[in-house]
């Protein structure tokens, strides 16, 4: 594969449906209300997601949203266009499809990969689907400026969202100076001495570097302030700017939204969670976010749920600032029910966790674990596990890549109950359990000092989270990722409890041992294919969870329970690979294994250990040396296209039952045909620009 070809945009990526048409007509018109105000108020945001992902995104998303548009702002005729350029059926097919990638990830990089992708139409061939376009006065200039970025594939560095100072890209940090990982430490110590008089935290913030030791702390917010300050620096005075303000134009728009999306709140703890939202979009503070967030936890059993602000750090290449996301769901109570039991022992299950009492949360604080169907999700790229999603037909026979023939039939037949069973002890008791040591502003400890001791030393805790560290800001960039390899552990580790396994009905001792087998066997696949998302050339994972993954099949690898066969033919060339998992080491070894790693994991977690989690996670998620680039070649060779969502969209349809109480508003859900077409169209209702 070349240089180039890497690059190019998915052929043919499959579209999908959220599917949850027949949901939202069970709504109330004041859910209906609800939930529409929620979604504007999310995707009031998008701009602010392509301003932390690059400098261009909101002039691309505004050169391909016109492009495709007539001037009144509505969607353009597409067979109109496409004939009046004169396009054959590939180049059509060429723009629309990496237009709907664009558009899908709200950046011409790929949210699961961090890698950017190019178009397989040739410029000229686009040049001429845009001065075809009914808005050609306006895009014209646009893709005059563009152009080149758009189809660059060099230098490569630039081709990875992350650390600037190795050439990648990224928008958190920006300047006529580099950012150094130094520079963001730095700041955060003078972020961390200032608690005590500004009620700062990194999540929603960017840094601006004017020169060497000056700085500008840009904080999210509607309010606007400015306030200087000067610290030491290697010995000599440096200044930062803390500046309110950033994204005011969004955060305006989402506060408006959530203003009336109040109006429709189901009851107090919605109206209440809603009011600290829009205090911290106002002021950038959030602790207001957080203490709205306490009643969205309050919210218990929803029948529309939903979420919006600054939320994950995966973006940021140090791994403390959050990208803009929101959502609006509805509640699937039946499903959920399947939970109920889990989450009503959750707090007994973990106790049987590797790390013992000291290292176990104080108290756990019991979940409402719900099944969700997405109505609306403005994020850089949409999850591919929601819902239950409608896709066009698949290929016929698509391989299952990576698995032997020999496990092949056991693979299908247990893969999405394996992965159900996974998902839930991932998020319930993966991300609910685990303790982290810490102390408050008065300088008190939440674990006895002289007590606990470090089990992988043998030695006192001597690290801990300072009032206003979290992971993200201590642990830095392997802090997201980390996590994730944390919760998918506990998971593997939770696999063979036969308390957990019979609340999901496996109680059959040959069934029991089935799904333990694919289990491990569905994270081995998954830590091979996430060869995918590793750069050799920048030594760089492009994604959290696939890192995740990698890490825990070299561990399983390095301990006999897990290998990888490759079959060459008779020249010597690689033809394929497969996944082995000894089933046998799997049902009396893996619990022990994981184990093990698990408690490195953790300990380094609670005890805010940087340098030693920097370390260790490094060192287990490298590639094995003979994962050489042959077989990352053919990983690559072998890739799928991602799937990618179209969204419907809710409008106001004008006077409804008057049932509502607030002036009779009637909501309706506009779904799009399941292709590149109907992405871009759903889009182009959306109005972002």
């Amino acid at each position: 594969m070349s240089h180039t070809e890497q690059y190019l945009a998915d052929l043919d990526p499959p579209y999908c449906s959220l599917n949850v048409g027949e949901s939202f007509k069970q709504l109330t018109d004041k859910e209906k209300l609800y939930t529409h105000y929620v979604g504007l108020a999310s995707w009031a945001g998008a701009s602010i997601i392509q301003s932390q992902w690059t400098p261009e995104a909101q002039n691309l998303y505004k050169f391909l949203a016109l492009t495709f548009s007539n001037d009144d702002g509505s969607c353009v005729d597409f067979s109109k266009l496409k004939k009046d350029a004169k396009s054959s059926d590939d180049d059509w097919n060429y723009a629309t499809s990496y237009t709907a990638q664009v558009l899908g990830n709200l950046v011409n990089y790929k949210s699961f990969g961090f890698s950017k992708f190019i178009p397989r139409i040739k410029a000229p061939e686009f040049e001429a689907i845009v001065l075809a376009s009914p808005n050609a006065t306006t895009a014209r200039p646009l893709w005059d400026q563009l152009k080149d970025y758009i189809y660059s594939v060099e230098p490569e560095a630039k081709m990875l969202i992350g650390d600037p100072n190795k050439g990648h890209v990224t928008n958190y940090y920006f300047g006529t100076e580099c950012t150094t990982e130094k520079d963001v430490t730095t700041i955060q110590d003078q972020i961390q001495k200032l608690a005590e008089h500004h009620q700062i935290d990194v999540l929603n913030t960017r840094v601006e570097k004017h020169a060497q030791k000056k700085f500008t702390l840009h904080i999210a917010s509607v309010d606007e302030s400015e306030e200087d300050i000067t610290f030491e620096m290697d010995g000599s005075q440096a200044s930062l700017k803390i500046k309110f303000g950033d994204f005011k134009p969004e955060l305006s728009k989402s506060i408006k939204a959530l203003q009336k999306a109040r109006d429709y709140a189901a009851n107090v703890h919605q109206e209440s969670a809603i009011d600290g939202y829009i205090k911290s979009f106002q002021t950038g503070d959030i602790q207001q976010h957080k203490d709205g967030s306490i009643h969205w936890v309050k919210d218990i059993g929803p029948v529309v749920e939903s979420y919006i602000g600054f939320i994950e750090t995966y973006v940021d290449p140090w791994g403390a600032r959050a990208e803009w996301e929101g959502f609006t769901a509805i509640v699937n109570k039946e499903l959920s029910s399947k939970y109920e039991t889990l989450v009503h022992r959750a707090s007994q299950l973990i106790t049987c966790l590797p790390w013992g009492k000291d290292f176990e949360v104080d108290e756990f604080r019991k979940p409402d674990f719900t099944a969700l169907e997405v109505v609306s999700f403005c994020t850089g790229g949409i999850p591919a596990g929601i819902n239950i999603p409608k896709c066009e037909i698949p290929p016929p026979n698509e391989e299952v890549t990576f698995v032997h023939q020999d496990d092949l039939d056991l693979y299908n037949k247990w893969d999405s109950k394996a992965f159900e069973l996974q998902v839930a002890n991932h998020e319930l008791l993966g991300h609910g359990s685990g303790k982290l040591f810490t102390q408050d502003s008065d300088g008190n400890l939440n674990f006895d000092k002289d007590k606990v001791r470090n089990p992988l030393t043998g030695e006192p805790i001597t690290s801990w989270y300072l009032p206003g560290q979290t992971p993200g800001s201590v642990l830095g960039s392997v802090s997201s990722s980390m996590e994730e390899c944390r919760a998918e552990a506990v998971a593997l580790y939770l696999v063979s409890n036969r308390e957990i396994l019979s609340i999901f009905n496996y109680v059959d001792e040959e069934e029991i041992k089935d799904i333990q087998y694919i289990t491990f066997l569905l994270m081995c696949r998954a830590g091979l294919r996430a060869l995918e998302f590793y750069d050799p050339k920048a030594k760089k994972h492009l994604q959290a969870h696939m890192q995740a993954r990698m890490g825990i099949t070299n561990h399983l690898i390095k301990n006999g329970i897990a290998s990888v066969v490759k079959e060459r033919d008779e020249q010597g060339s690689l033809i394929n690979a497969y996944v082995k998992v000894n089933r046998d080491a799997v049902l009396n070894q893996g619990r022990e294994v994981m184990g093990k790693l698990l408690v490195e994991l953790q300990v380094l977690k609670a005890t805010a250990d940087a340098k030693g989690a920097k370390t260790f996670y490094t060192s287990l998620t490298d590639p094995m040396p003979e994962w050489d680039n042959e077989l990352r070649q053919l990983v690559l060779l072998k890739k799928l296209p991602r799937k990618l969502f179209v969204q419907p969209n809710t409008l106001i349809e004008g006077p409804g039952p008057s049932s509502t109480g607030q002036g009779g508003e009637k909501v309706v859900l506009k779904e799009y045909e399941l292709n590149a077409q109907g992405m871009i169209e759903s889009y182009i209702d959306r109005r972002l620009i």
